[in-house]
């Protein structure tokens, strides 16, 4: 029976990155489903460890000084563990679960493939990890945009390829809408403050409005803006722009929330400005609460976004994402709820729980 099988994911951490929340989620539901499932994290980062903890899934930790180590310790826990199923989620966690097959494995290796980007497939860091994924069972996808360029860089895996969308998993909601909060549309983004999130693309839209316009819209963007190294950049240079336009009044930075969905639900519009992206998280969920969208034309967008349900926009022109903004400040309070029942109905229909689990257990059982 399924529910005898150990399954572990691996993945770098718990933090408050998208990819540990597809994790996380996914772990709670086969563990809910009466499979034993434990989590293997070697860096540092517990955003989502109590929501593991209350379910009663296991986190191992093993922090190691160096990669070598790092190596060799992830293999050896894996090897030992006498696991029937390794999912990982993330580049670098995909090839240790790989790297740890070789030799032969009596388990089987799924990788989970979050956030194509054509540049990772001509780096030569992508073309040694897409060698490495000879050693894998199934290669499964959370975007269609992801497995057609697998198809095309690496076409000997074509086989093993799949597609899976984020399953969604709101807490309950607890909070009001009130469209037009203070007469103005509020606006969510959840992503960390990264260049590849396109904070600047925003502030200079929103720098380009009219006064009036910037009177009639409040954006609050919550994310994780400590990367270390040269990442936070973005962050500090987002806080000197908005100081230059002065837009304190119409944009807000706040950190990371296990409250999002609250917030979301607050909110009358989700957007989201990145460069790339797998699926995105936050427009699954924003879909799922019911929402207007606003989002850049990554991944499958035009599966999640039609004119029904939101504003698409390019995430190199300012005065494109500006455009979006503008022509939703322009909707009514009418049209904001129909847009977002547009939007919750195609959730229905794509992220459901119950669904992508069963796509999963179809995954385990091959």
């Amino acid at each position: 029976m399924m529910s005898m099988y150990k399954i572990l994911f691996l993945t770098p951490n718990l933090s408050s990155g998208g990819a540990e929340r597809q994790m996380v989620n996914l772990a709670r539901l086969l563990k809910k489903r009466g499979l034993h499932v434990e989590v293997l994290c070697y860096s540092k980062g517990e955003f989502y460890a109590s929501l593991l903890k209350v379910d009663g899934i296991p986190v191992h930790w093993k922090i190691f000084k160096n990669y070598f180590l790092r190596l060799i310790g992830v293999r050896q826990f894996i090897r030992k563990g006498r696991y029937d199923y390794v999912i990982s989620f993330l580049e670098g966690a995909n090839f240790l679960n790989n790297f740890s097959a070789i030799g032969g494995k009596t388990w089987r290796v799924i990788t989970g493939e979050r956030s194509s980007k054509k540049r990772t497939f001509h780096s030569k860091r992508g073309k040694l990890f897409g060698w490495f994924q000879r050693y894998s069972d199934a290669i499964v996808c959370n975007s269609y945009n992801a497995k057609d360029m697998w198809e095309k860089y690496h076409p000997k895996y074509k086989h093993k390829l799949s597609v899976i969308c984020n399953p969604v998993i709101l807490p309950e909601i607890t909070s009001e809408y009130i469209p037009r909060q203070n007469g103005k549309l509020h606006v969510v983004v959840a992503a960390s403050y990264q260049y590849l999130k396109n904070p600047i693309g925003l502030i200079k839209a929103l720098a380009l409005m009219k006064e009036e316009e910037r009177e009639k819209i409040e954006v609050n963007w919550y994310g994780n803006k400590d990367f270390g190294n040269s990442k936070t950049n973005a962050y500090q240079e987002v806080v000197a722009l908005i100081a230059l336009n002065k837009l304190e009044g119409c944009i807000k930075l706040n950190e990371p929330t296990k409250d999002i969905a609250n917030k979301m639900n607050e909110a009358d519009v989700i957007a989201l400005f990145s460069e790339l992206e797998g699926l995105p998280n936050a427009i699954c969920e924003g879909m799922t609460i019911g929402k207007p969208i606003i989002m850049t034309k990554v991944s499958d967008y035009n599966t999640l976004i039609d004119r029904a349900n939101g504003f698409l926009c390019d995430w190199n022109n300012p005065e494109s994402i500006k455009d979006a903004l503008v022509r939703a400040i322009d909707l009514s309070s009418e049209e904001l709820i129909t847009f977002g029942k547009a939007s919750q109905d195609k959730a229905t229909n794509l992220f459901a729980a119950n669904s992508i689990v069963e796509q999963w257990m179809n995954i385990l059982q091959k």
